[in-house]
């Protein structure tokens, strides 16, 4: 059996503007979605009061996920989660 190597094909207009706001250059802090390249992020609340002005209350729902991607219903978190660290999996340093 001989495999043949297929050139790419050219990217349609959608997929080669999200491949260039993905190569923009951007300050450090910036979220930005690895999917899709949005730089807008959600939080999602339920059960919120407005008291003098102010929001307060409510259960977070979604939190910190690309608006993009939501809207279009794939879940797309901008700001990873840490997890800790077992001690079990933590080498001790040598001094």
């Amino acid at each position: 059996m001989l495999l043949k190597l297929v050139p790419p094909t050219v990217p349609d207009r959608l997929t080669a503007m999200k491949n260039r706001l993905k190569a923009l250059p951007r300050p450090d802090g910036l979220c930005q979605c690895p999917r899709c390249g949005n730089r807008s992020m959600l939080t999602e609340k339920s059960g919120v009061f407005i008291k003098a002005g102010r929001k307060s209350g409510g259960t977070v729902i979604v939190k910190d996920v690309c608006a993009a991607c939501y809207r279009a219903g794939i879940y797309s978190p901008m700001v990873p989660t840490l997890e800790p660290v077992s001690p079990s999996k933590v080498v001790p340093r040598k001094r």
